[in-house]
């Protein structure tokens, strides 16, 4: 079970993180969510945080939206470009998306960022 969970050292955790994707890299928007996305000139692999404010939803609401992104991003995960630091900001409208919307417009946003390998 441990190999289809994603690692702690995939996240973003740090708020200077966080800010520095938000300062030094670039956005993508959709309908749906913001994707962040910053090159961060290392050789690890890509990491991901969400940002959920109480905008968005209730507590229960929010955790299931951040536990739907991280599932996308683990999957895609190895075809992602190495050093990429990303950071999903999803919209009120991300609460009712089925998964699969969720799923096409983290893809799309990310093949616009030119985030994959």
């Amino acid at each position: 079970m441990s190999s289809l969970s994603l690692p702690k050292s995939a996240r973003l955790s740090r708020r200077s993180e966080f800010a520095d994707v938000r300062e030094k890299g670039r956005s993508w928007h959709g309908r749906l969510m913001v994707l962040g996305c910053l090159a961060s000139g290392t050789k690890s692999p890509a990491r991901f945080g969400v940002v959920t404010s109480r905008r968005t939803g209730g507590a229960v609401e929010r955790t299931k939206l951040r536990r739907r992104l991280r599932e996308i991003f683990r999957v895609h995960r190895p075809s992602l470009a190495d050093g990429l630091m990303m950071v999903a900001v999803p919209r009120r409208a991300a609460v009712v998306a089925p998964f699969q919307a969720l799923r096409d417009e983290w893809l799309a946003l990310a093949g616009r960022a030119r985030a994959f390998k």
